[in-house]
């Protein structure tokens, strides 16, 4: 198949949840077909990630973003749309689907639908890939900002969202919606009234499965810090849970490992020598060895938490908040553990270092699980069928 891919930014490198989830999808498709990929980029620096791209992809066209130009358009539609939509992008995706005889167009969240030409809507050829309910996301990292002025700002832009999206799913002819989340994909099924939805999950890479492992003591929280959902989990576990466990295990040492972390993640590092924040870090593979939990204290964010599938790809044992897991099919007790108030993380945190070997099933059946249905693998591949089906 000749597919059109269309992102809201450059997936290399591959250092966050949303990029992850491109790349792999178009690491495994490219195998079988030919993609032209259109995208957005922040600044001049990602030009030169076109020939990474391009051991995937048969075309690939990166577009600068124009967050100036955009607040002339802001009376069409949110910022995070109009900041990204390009009349020349426009063009180069029509044109290119005239010309290359294109089975699917393949858009990447909804703020990137103002890319597309009325004659692709009209094809019946449109994919929406859904990573998460985008206003919902936005209304809840509202909820979560102290600045009252950005709180405002963000609450109204989750408003103009909604009333976006919703346009866009009423009037415009989408072929296929796909989630990644069950949750997402029940709750906009029953919103918007749609039936042509699919769930499409994350995936992980599967990597070596190392039995009975010495402890070192060492908990781990991975993502990308700029994402205030992230910072927040960072610092609310630095603050009220690892220092209960540092008092009953002192030579615990809590790693944050992520690009872009702020001065106050910064300063945590400053006041407690045992917590260590790395910054972008060039291999990640290095920390997952050396760690024993890894945590997801989020209480916010939408979507599936690529970091939860990952570290259980890794056969580390994840202890999580409920919010961290939404949107999985892993339970507590079985593939992973979950807590719900700070003395409970780290009580449970605790005992999981003070026990490992106690947790060695938990662990393996995460990893398990991940092996036998959650390989980036065997999801595009149904993915891939199911677009194979549709065609047809």
């Amino acid at each position: 198949m000749k597919m059109i891919w269309v992102s809201p930014e450059c997936p290399y490198p591959a250092n966050t949840g949303g990029r992850i989830v491109i790349m792999k999808r178009l690491e495994y498709l490219s195998q079988n077909n030919e993609i032209y990929f259109f995208c957005v980029i922040d600044s001049d620096d990602e030009y030169k990630y076109a020939s990474d791209l391009l051991k995937y992809c048969k075309e690939v066209h990166l577009y600068k973003r124009n967050k100036y130009f955009a607040l002339s358009k802001l009376l069409k539609a949110p910022f995070v749309c109009v900041s990204r939509w390009l009349t020349s992008m426009k063009y180069d995706i029509e044109r290119c689907f005239e010309n290359e005889k294109i089975d699917w167009v393949i858009v990447d969240f909804p703020q990137m639908l103002g890319n597309i030409s009325e004659k692709i809507f009209n094809s019946n050829k449109l994919v929406l890939n859904q990573h998460n309910i985008e206003y919902v996301t936005l209304h809840n990292l509202a909820k979560s900002i102290d600045n009252p002025l950005r709180r405002i700002l963000y609450s109204v832009e989750a408003q103009r969202l909604y009333r976006f999206e919703e346009r866009c799913y009423r009037n415009l002819n989408i072929k296929l919606f796909t989630f990644v989340s069950i949750e997402d994909k029940a709750f906009f099924e029953k919103k918007f009234e749609k039936v042509n939805t699919l769930l499409v999950p994350v995936g992980a890479e599967v990597h070596r499965y190392e039995e009975n492992k010495d402890n070192q003591n060492i908990i781990s929280y991975f993502g990308k810090m700029s994402y205030p959902a992230n910072a927040e989990a960072a610092i609310w576990f630095s603050n009220n849970v690892f220092p209960i466990i540092q008092k009953e295990i002192p030579e615990s040492k809590f790693y944050i490992v992520g690009k872009d972390p702020s001065k106050n993640l910064l300063n945590l590092s400053e006041s407690n020598s045992n917590i260590v924040v790395t910054g972008t870090v060039d291999a990640i593979e290095d920390y997952y060895e050396q760690t024993d939990l890894v945590v997801v204290p989020l209480n916010h964010g939408g979507g599936v938490k690529v970091k939860v599938l990952e570290a259980l790809g890794y056969g580390k044992l994840v202890i999580s908040t409920v919010k961290g897991i939404e949107g999985t099919i892993f339970r507590n007790q079985a593939e992973l553990l979950t807590a719900e108030s700070a003395t409970d993380f780290a009580y449970i945190c605790i005992n999981a270092l003070q026990n490992f070997s106690c947790y060695e099933g938990i662990r393996k059946c995460g990893y398990e699980n991940i092996w036998k249905n959650f390989t980036w693998k065997a999801v595009v591949e149904r993915f891939e069928q199911e677009l194979n089906h549709l065609k047809s």
